[in-house]
C-alpha cells in the first residue's frame, strides 16, 4: 500500500497546502515560480480570484486557497469529492460544483455561503453573468441560473445531457451544447432562441472577435456559427477535436491526436501541424504564444509565424489556466499546483493586435465563461421581441405617477405569488430604473422636478432587495448617494444589505456615509435599523467586518439614543455572532 501510495503522489508527502519553492525533483529544468501540495488529484484547472488568490479542487475534499506567492491562505472542507466545476465571480465569491450533485458558494475568507443540489454531477465549470447570476448546466441535461445568494432563478431542460460549460457573449446571449449534439442559443432570462444540429458531439464552444460562436466536435469539424445560429464557415481538423480558442485575427484547435491547426476569421487555414503528443487540455494563447498542454505533462509553445514550435517545457501532467500577469498554473495529477514562471511566456514575435477575444477554455482565470464581445445583432434574444417585457413597457407609459404605480403593482403581484420565474432578469433591470427616477434620471417641466416619487423609489428599492442581484448595486449606490427622503434612504440602504455583496466595501461606505451624515441632525431610528441590518447581511456574506467606518457606524448605534433592538442588533454585530444576530432579525 504505501509503495501504491508513493507511486501516485511523488510529491504531495509534505503538509497538504504547503509551498514548495524551486524545481520539481524530477523536472530540473522547469522554471516554477513555486510548487504547493494538496491531499489529493487535482482534475479541475485552478482559477485566479480579482484579488489575484489561487484557488484550487483537491480530490481529497477540500477547496484550497493560496496568495500570489503561494503561502496557504486557507483550505475548506466541501464534504465530498469535487467534481470539474470551478469558478470566481468579480466580488471574489467561489463556485464549485462536487461529485454528489451538491453546487456551493465560498466567501474569499473561506467560509461556506450556501449550498444546492443539482440534479446531477455538474458538467463542467459554471458561469458567472455580468450581474452575478450563475448558470451550471448537469450531466442529467438542466442548465439552471442561480443568484449570488443561492436562489434558483430559472432552469431548463434539454434532450441530453450538457456537454460542456456554458459561455455567454457580451449582450448575456447565452450558448451551450449538448449531447444531442446540437448547439443551443438561451436569452440572458433562460428562453430559447434557436438550435443548431452539428455534425458531431460537441466541445466547449468559444466566442470570437466578430461574435461567432467556435465549436469544435468529435468528428474533427469546426464549425464557426452567428449569433442568429446561421454557420458562417465550417473546416476540418481531421480527429476528435479538443478544444477551439480565439485571437484577435484567428482561430486556434488542437486535436485529440496532437495535430494542431489555425484558421482566420472567415475560416480560411492560416497554418497546420501535424500529430504530435496527445493534448491533456484545449490551447490556450498568450500574445504571440500558442499554449499546448499535453498528456504526459508537457508545454509546448508555438508562435503564430507558421506554428512552428519554440520551446518544450517539461512540467507535471494536469490542467492548466493562463493568469492575468502571463503566468501559468498547473493544477497536477501529482497533487501538486505548480505556477510557471511568466519568462516562459517572453514574446519573440510581435504580439497579436488586441486582447484575444477568447484565449482559454472558460475565457479568463477566474473561469468566469463570459466575453465582453457585443455582436452586430443580437437576434431573437433581444428584449424587445420578448412579449411580457413589452407589455410591463406598455403599462409604464401611463403618464406621471399612474405608469410607475401599474409596473410596481404587477411586480408585487408576481413577487407575492411567487410567479416571477424568468422574467426576474428584466424585472430587476425596470426595477433599478425607477430606484433612480428624480435622482439619476430627472424630469423637468418649467424647472420643475416633475418624476421624483420617494414613495415609489422607497418600493421599488424594497422589491430590489427581494430580486435584485450583484448588477442592482451601481444603481442603489447611486440612488443612496443622493437621496434626500429620509424612507426611501432607509429602504435603499436594506436593499443594499439583502443583495449582501460587497467585495469592493462600496456598499458599506455609502451605507455608513449616509448613516453618519443624518445621524449629525437628528435620531433616525428607521434609518438607524436599515444600516445595522444592511451592514449585518454584509458581514455574514463578507466573512466579516473589515472596514473601520462600518465598525464606527455600529458603536455609535450601540451607544446612541436609538430604540433597544437597534442597539442590541448592533452590539451583536459588533460581538462577533452574525449568525445569532441574522435569525434573531429573521423571526
Amino acid at each position: 500500500m504505501l509503495t501504491a501510495l508513493c507511486a501516485l503522489a511523488p510529491y504531495a508527502w509534505p503538509q497538504s497546502g504547503a509551498s514548495l519553492k524551486g524545481p520539481a525533483p524530477n523536472s530540473p529544468a522547469a522554471p516554477w515560480l513555486w510548487r504547493a501540495a494538496t491531499g489529493g488529484q487535482i482534475r479541475s484547472r485552478p482559477a485566479v480570484g480579482p484579488d489575484g488568490t489561487i484557488y484550487a479542487l483537491s480530490e481529497d475534499s477540500y477547496l484550497y486557497a493560496w496568495v500570489a506567492g503561494g503561502s496557504l491562505l486557507w483550505k475548506h472542507d466541501l464534504g465530498w469529492i469535487p467534481w470539474d466545476c470551478l469558478a470566481v465571480s468579480e466580488d471574489g465569491t467561489i463556485y464549485a460544483g462536487l461529485k454528489n450533485g451538491d453546487f456551493l458558494a465560498v466567501n474569499p475568507r473561506g467560509g461556506r455561503l450556501w449550498t444546492t443540489r443539482l440534479d446531477g454531477p455538474p458538467a463542467g465549470d459554471p458561469a458567472v453573468a455580468a450581474d452575478g447570476t450563475v448558470l451550471v448546466g448537469t450531466t442529467a441535461g438542466t442548465l439552471t441560473a442561480l443568484s449570488h445568494l443561492g436562489q434558483r432563478e430559472w432552469s431548463v431542460t434539454l434532450p441530453g445531457a450538457v456537454t460542456g460549460p456554458p459561455v455567454m457573449d457580451g449582450d448575456g446571449t447565452i450558448y451551450l451544447a449538448a449531447a444531442d449534439r446540437r448547439l443551443y442559443c438561451l436569452s440572458p432570462w433562460g428562453e430559447f432562441s434557436w438550435s443548431l444540429p452539428l455534425p458531431g458531439a460537441p466541445s466547449g464552444p468559444a466566442i470570437a472577435v466578430d461574435g461567432s460562436i467556435v465549436i469544435g466536435t468529435d468528428g474533427g469539424e469546426i464549425l464557426a456559427v452567428s449569433p442568429g445560429g446561421d454557420v458562417r464557415w465550417k473546416a476540418r481538423l481531421g480527429a476528435p477535436v479538443v478544444g477551439v480558442v480565439t485571437g484577435a485575427r484567428l482561430v486556434v484547435a488542437n486535436a485529440s491526436d496532437g495535430r494542431l491547426a489555425a484558421f482566420s476569421m472567415d475560416g480560411r487555414e492560416l497554418w497546420r501541424i501535424p500529430a504530435g503528443k496527445p493534448p491533456g487540455a484545449p490551447p490556450f494563447l498568450s500574445g504571440s504564444r500558442v499554449f499546448l498542454s499535453e498528456r504526459d505533462g508537457s508545454l509546448r509553445l508555438l508562435d503564430f509565424a507558421g506554428g512552428a514550435s519554440s520551446g518544450l517545457l517539461a512540467g507535471a501532467a494536469g490542467s492548466t489556466v493562463l493568469t492575468d500577469d502571463g503566468s501559468i498554473l498547473v493544477g497536477g495529477r501529482d497533487w501538486v499546483v505548480y505556477a510557471l514562471d511568466p519568462r516562459a511566456a517572453a514574446e519573440t514575435t510581435p504580439p497579436e493586435p488586441g486582447p484575444a477575444p477568447w484565449p482559454q477554455a472558460g475565457h479568463d482565470a477566474m473561469h468566469s465563461g463570459r466575453s465582453p464581445v457585443r455582436p452586430s445583432s443580437s437576434g431573437l434574444s433581444s428584449l424587445e421581441t420578448n412579449p411580457d417585457y413589452l407589455y410591463l413597457q406598455g403599462l409604464a407609459t401611463a403618464p406621471g405617477r399612474e405608469g410607475i404605480q401599474l409596473v410596481l403593482s404587477d411586480i408585487d403581484r408576481r413577487i407575492s405569488s411567487r410567479s416571477l420565474g424568468k422574467s426576474r432578469w428584466y424585472v430587476a433591470r425596470m426595477l433599478e430604473r425607477i430606484v433612480g427616477l428624480g435622482l439619476v434620471t430627472q424630469v423637468r417641466q418649467n424647472q420643475k422636478l416633475v418624476n421624483d416619487f420617494p414613495d415609489l423609489r422607497a418600493q421599488a428599492a424594497a422589491f430590489l432587495a427581494r430580486v435584485g442581484s450583484t448588477g442592482s448595486r451601481a444603481a442603489l449606490l447611486r440612488a443612496v448617494d443622493s437621496e434626500s427622503d429620509g424612507v426611501a434612504l432607509a429602504a435603499e440602504i436594506q436593499a443594499l444589505g439583502a443583495i449582501a455583496s460587497d467585495g469592493d466595501g462600496a456598499s458599506l461606505r455609502a451605507i455608513v456615509h449616509a448613516f453618519a451624515s443624518r445621524a449629525r441632525q437628528s435620531v433616525d431610528n428607521r434609518l438607524a435599523s436599515a444600516m445595522v441590518d444592511a451592514v449585518g447581511r454584509i458581514a455574514v456574506y463578507e466573512g466579516g467586518i473589515s472596514e473601520p467606518s462600518a465598525i464606527s457606524a455600529l458603536l455609535a448605534a450601540s451607544a446612541g439614543g436609538y430604540d433597544p433592538s437597534v442597539r442590541a442588533a448592533a452590539e451583536s454585530i459588533l460581538q462577533g455572532d452574525l449568525k445569532a444576530y441574522i435569525l434573531n432579525r429573521e423571526e
